[in-house]
């Protein structure tokens, strides 16, 4: 990937915002405590802020952007992609913890037996609202 378009990856993190908190309402993947939702998809939205950042190449990664979603308890979210020929790729995904020094890694041994089908499932979806 040379170069990313930056309103083009604001366009799919708007619709995978959107899709992981329908997702998460509709309970279709079942993650420990397995609570109903009982929050609207409109009221789950409403407490929580994104914003995208583009990153130029590094050792690490390739050219790469990240969605980082908040929410107004103080829970965060980051999810790094990549443009893929097929839409956009989910390379990183982390999740605050109680230790601030070393996030929740939710595509782990411990946490992405249920977020990696969960987040790809959104990705997905965003894709394709986005016509990817």
């Amino acid at each position: 990937m040379k170069t990313v378009d930056a309103s083009t990856f604001e366009a799919f993190a708007a619709e995978f915002v959107c899709a992981y908190w329908e997702t998460v309402k509709s309970r279709k993947f079942s993650m420990p405590p397995d609570e109903p939702v009982e929050e609207t998809v409109e009221e789950l939205l409403a407490a929580v802020s994104h914003k995208v950042e583009i990153d130029s190449p590094s050792t690490r990664w390739k050219a790469s952007c990240k969605l980082h979603m908040s929410g107004r308890s103080g829970d965060w979210w980051d999810f790094r992609f990549q443009k893929a020929a097929d839409g956009w790729r989910l390379v990183d995904a982390t999740a605050r913890s109680d230790d601030v020094t070393r996030p929740h890694d939710l595509l782990d041994t411990v946490y992405g037996a249920y977020f990696g089908p969960f987040l790809r499932y959104v990705t997905e979806v965003a894709d394709k609202r986005t016509g990817i």
